[in-house]
């Protein structure tokens, strides 16, 4: 609890200081419904739910910072009902540029993922390199880190193998619109032994690619297609969409 709300608390101060600092920053409020496959719901017993979401981020010659905070099933309490319990789940990414190779950006990458309920918690820490890849409208963000795990149900915290990933986006217009195509995928490599149960491998996938669509400056609305292969306490083949409507504030 003290964990969560410590990260609940640098959200909040983060997300306030993102309009007065750095070349860009951007910031939104959100509602949100994810929609399991039929197949996921059978097989590892998820349920859809809503969530609530506020998200911001900054960036400048320096690097980037980011981070969302998500609070999911947000009309329910924490009575031991599991997958209908409320639940929060905190993110920070920290990109920082030491250098440069040629004009590509050599940085320091780190991020703090936690997702909590009355019933669970995991936390993951990754630390590492990224860079920022441009090729006209499209920007690709990859990164590859050293995973450190903390986690419920006795299995305590330490090593668990690496993770690597990307972070894209294309915005375009079409049709006079203003649209964006956006993804970002992390694999988790090498998982220790005490970190797999219940998965079958020690690879895992995790990802969501979305179309959003910005018909005024203040709104914008998208579709994410969710899917998760050997993670979110699964060993299924788990997918969904999501379906979010975001007020912008700039």
């Amino acid at each position: 609890m003290k964990t969560r709300n410590l990260l609940l608390a640098l959200a909040l101060v983060g997300g306030c200081t993102l309009a007065q600092a750095g070349d860009y920053s951007f910031g939104n409020v959100s509602a949100n419904w994810l929609d399991w496959s039929n197949r996921t719901t059978e097989q590892s017993g998820k349920r859809d739910f809503g969530y609530l979401e506020a998200e911001g981020g900054m960036g400048g010659n320096w690097g980037e910072l980011y981070g969302f905070f998500d609070l999911e099933n947000p009309g329910k309490g924490n009575n031991g009902t599991g997958t209908k319990d409320r639940r929060y789940t905190t993110k920070v990414v920290a990109r920082y540029n030491m250098t440069q190779i040629g004009n590509v950006p050599v940085q320091l990458y780190g991020h703090v993922y936690d997702t909590r309920g009355n019933e669970f918690f995991t936390q993951n820490r990754v630390l590492g390199l990224g860079t920022s890849l441009s090729f006209g409208n499209l920007t690709i963000k990859p990164f590859i880190g050293v995973h450190n795990e903390l986690d419920s149900f006795g299995i305590g915290s330490g090593y668990n193998g690496y993770m690597a990933g990307y972070v894209m986006m294309y915005p375009f217009q079409a049709f006079g619109q203003d649209l964006m195509i956006t993804q970002w995928h992390e694999t988790e490599l090498n998982r220790q032994d005490k970190f797999t149960n219940p998965y079958v491998r020690k690879t895992g996938q995790n990802g969501a690619l979305a179309l959003w669509w910005t018909p005024i400056k203040a709104i914008t609305t998208g579709i994410q297609y969710r899917y998760a292969d050997q993670k979110l306490g699964s060993k299924a083949y788990q997918n969904a969409v999501i379906y979010s409507i975001k007020y912008n504030f700039k």
